[in-house]
């Protein structure tokens, strides 16, 4: 099963980019004090993020791919997963945000992929109950719950988080 990026979800991210880039703009030269200092910081956030979401869409082929091997998520970094490295799957939510997380048996094998500062963020994703490897599918087609269904087929859920 493949996943690409869905051209309308990732332009309305994009264009909610721009929206939020604009408010933060206004905040920060209407306000004074903190609320300034977050409304640049906001400019800075919500500005990258405006220019990054829409390059999504200039990838070539499947972003995710579910299939007989395993799980390939080219944002992961880690390149192939196979199902014998997946113990368990499972759907973490922070606020509105749903993310499958795979929780791996041999997971240094895949962190010495990544560079040291995100590995250093491997330990945050934890402590919130997410996985280093996790992956969203807000601007991807099909979606998470048909990604999580296929993966439940070939891992079991992971029970008692």
């Amino acid at each position: 099963m493949e996943f690409r990026s869905s051209i309308p979800r990732t332009l309305g991210f994009a264009a909610l980019g721009v929206l939020m880039t604009l408010a933060s703009y206004y905040a920060a030269r209407t306000a004074s004090g903190l609320t300034q200092v977050v409304g640049w910081l906001g400019v800075v956030f919500f500005g990258l993020a405006a220019v990054v979401i829409p390059l999504q869409l200039l990838r070539r082929g499947p972003v995710v791919i579910i299939d007989d091997t395993g799980v390939l998520d080219r944002r992961l970094g880690v390149g192939l997963i196979p199902w014998q490295d997946i113990s368990s799957v499972s759907i973490t939510q922070i606020r509105n945000q749903r993310f499958i997380s795979l929780w791996l048996r041999n997971e240094g094998q895949y962190l010495s992929h990544w560079p040291a500062w995100k590995r250093a963020g491997s330990g945050v994703s934890e402590r919130l109950g997410v996985s280093p490897f996790s992956m969203q599918f807000k601007t991807l087609t099909p979606g998470l719950d048909e990604a999580y269904a296929r993966l439940k087929e070939n891992v079991p859920e992971r029970a008692g988080f």
